[in-house]
């Protein structure tokens, strides 16, 4: 049987699967293929998007600077095949005229600018693909796939259309979850109680746009938020400048004040550690500058590798500490420049990395006597007993904490010690991916690194733009938002009063009734509790399973070292392949945004996963009687 075409289907079209046609269209441009290409791009939403909605008002704001966002290629990427020129975000919204003289190339764009360009990107490719590729967008929903048994695949398309590819990527990105039993609690009880309180409600944030699902929430009543993550940033925002409220600054003491419009709820918020997040510290680092691991090195990484087989290793014990080691690195050395200039900082960074912790810490206490003691410990736990006697001692301690954090976010990601020190949590990630992806952790290190290290990483190093931080100080001085419940603050449901109570464990006093109760958290990655009719189809038929290590389910769909997706009887498909968020356990932080000029990870994951689809097609020949018979199982 003759052939002389080959067909790939993208299902879904957010900034993974923008990745993964980026990657296409430039191998087909560059003659990488003999088959004449058939692309099938399937999504109901704005191509490229995502999330991203270029719907969303210019209050929603990205957490990551203008310049340090790319979809496109460049030289350091390892592997990456052909490269395509293509600007950045910053150097795209420039050339088309949208910012002004404010705007520089370490300001936070709003997120809708995101979804133009991600759209952009999409019509950019799109015109150069075109004379290489046979190109189909399907603007609707996939609602089934089979795998045929040449080990194609027929997916079906809202409105009963059918479509058969030879190959076949995920990149669905973030979904609606099912309720789970506290969200079915908390919505039973609004349905017996809404007759009481006609404005009890329960709201659980979703990747819709986050001002429409609070559009219902009335002026002058009583809101709730769990939650002090980027979710929760938005929620906030939604309620007081997406209400009309605005901030200005006093220009005596350059304070930030906030001028009601009348419109907005009463707000309350609180999480479990009851703190928010960190602000992020002005950009000094420009596009591409990062902290080089000094601890946790690459090598580290390869010699556990080597050393040690999968589900061996132990993150609080054995990657932790390397961790810190470098964030304590940073942190000194940027106090050694301050106070004694580059040149020392210099040898002290080629004499620290060489000594054990105790002769470093010595070295250290003769060098530095009165720079206070870097621990993970006191940054991860920074609430000082006397703090916590009552709430008017806690609300005044936070305050001053928040403050300290705005100065220091101020100072910049590279002149503030706590904050270089911080930003070594992003500068090292992809160390820290390549230690734990693909069930690398024993099963309990796994969960507990979930549990008690992420939230403490997005805390420090994932927070949102310094001016979220200081608007919330700003609400909360001026009345308009509650959060000094102090950690572990917990909510009960009110049958007499038809309202939510938001209680604090440590001040038994402070209580907050709410009307509207808004779970404000980015819903985990789990094919089983996806609403996708999709996932759900894909997961019934075997095609995809959870991600688990050992007993413990993690999240996400499980993949391969290579990104195959991995079937129900465990068995990797090596003509489909799986990015980003549907994946996100067997990997390891597969949401963030590629940034330009630092071997990106996402970029890393489409240059290869693509280059293999590549090679597999220059395999073909027009007279293979199947196309997959040197790829079967």
């Amino acid at each position: 049987m003759q052939r002389d075409s080959v067909s790939i289907a993208i299902v879904g079209l957010g900034p993974r699967g923008i990745n993964v046609l980026e990657r296409i269209t430039a191998h087909a441009i560059h003659g990488s293929n003999t088959l004449r290409l058939q692309l099938h791009l399937i999504d109901p939403g704005v191509p490229g998007a995502g999330i991203h909605y270029p719907c969303q008002p210019d209050y929603l704001l990205l957490n990551t600077v203008a310049s340090q966002i790319t979809m496109f290629m460049d030289p350091t990427i390892e592997n990456a095949g052909p490269l395509l020129a293509g600007p950045s975000l910053y150097e795209w919204a420039v050339d088309k005229h949208y910012l002004d003289n404010s705007v520089g190339p370490n300001s936070y764009l709003p997120r809708r600018l995101f979804g133009e360009y991600l759209n952009w990107v999409f019509h950019y490719l799109l015109l150069r693909l075109e004379r290489y590729c046979d190109v189909q967008l399907h603007p609707c929903k996939a609602v089934d796939l089979h795998v045929e048994p040449d080990n194609r695949f027929m997916i079906t398309l809202e409105g009963t259309e059918t479509l058969n590819t030879d190959f076949l990527f995920l990149t669905t990105g973030h979904a609606e979850n099912y309720f789970d039993q506290l969200d079915q609690e908390r919505e039973n009880f609004v349905e017996a109680y809404h007759k009481s309180n006609n404005f009890l409600n329960y709201i659980v944030a979703s990747p819709n746009p986050i001002d429409q699902q609070l559009e219902r929430i009335s002026s002058g009543t009583s809101v709730a938020v769990e939650g002090m993550g980027l979710t929760s940033v938005d929620t906030i925002a939604a309620l007081t400048i997406g209400r009309g409220g605005k901030f200005y600054r006093n220009d005596e003491t350059n304070e930030l004040i906030y001028r009601p419009s009348g419109e907005e709820p009463t707000l309350a918020i609180y999480s479990r550690s009851g703190l928010p997040l960190s602000a992020r510290a002005a950009n000094q680092k420009g596009v591409s500058d990062q902290y080089r691991a000094r601890f946790l090195t690459q090598a580290a990484v390869s010699k556990w590798h080597t050393e040690k087989v999968p589900g061996e290793l132990n993150f609080s014990n054995e990657v932790l500490p390397l961790i810190v080691r470098d964030m304590a690195h940073a942190y000194y050395l940027t106090h050694a420049r301050h106070r004694h200039g580059d040149a020392f900082a210099n040898l002290l960074d080629e004499a620290l990395v060489r000594l054990s912790v105790e002769s470093a810490d010595a070295v250290l206490e003769l060098c530095l006597p009165d720079v206070p003691i870097f621990t993970w410990k006191s940054i991860i736990e920074p609430i000082p007993s006397q703090a916590l006697k009552n709430e008017k001692a806690y609300q005044t301690w936070l305050y001053s904490f928040l403050e300290d954090d705005i100065k220091e976010a101020h100072r910049g990601n590279v002149d503030s010690p706590l904050k270089a020190a911080c930003d070594v949590l992003r500068d090292i990630r992809d160390n820290l991916r390549n230690a734990i992806d693909f069930g690398s952790l024993s099963s309990n290190s796994h969960q507990e690194f979930i549990t008690g290290f992420l939230p403490a990483m997005n805390r420090l190093a994932v927070g949102p733009p310094l001016e979220r931080v200081e608007e919330w100080l700003a609400l909360a001085k001026a009345g308009y938002l509650i959060m000094t419940f102090g950690p572990n603050a917990y909510v009960t449901m009110n049958p007499e009063k038809a309202s939510f109570v938001v209680n604090s464990s440590l001040f038994p006093e402070s209580k907050f009734f709410a009307d509207t109760l808004i779970r404000a958290r980015v819903p985990k990655s789990s094919p089983t509790i996806d609403r996708s009719i999709f996932t759900q189809k894909l997961l019934k038929q075997g095609v995809i399973r959870p991600f688990f290590n050992g007993d413990i389910e993690i999240g996400g769909i499980e993949v391969d070292a290579h990104l195959h997706i991995v079937s129900f009887e465990g068995k990797p498909l090596h003509n489909a392949w799986a990015l980003g968020t549907i994946c996100e356990g067997a990997k390891f932080y597969t949401y963030i945004v590629p940034r330009p000029c630092v071997n990106s990870t996402a970029l890393v994951d489409a240059g290869c996963t693509v280059r293999e689809l590549f090679a597999q097609i220059q395999s073909l020949t027009p007279f293979q009687e199947s196309i997959h018979s040197s790829m079967a199982v």
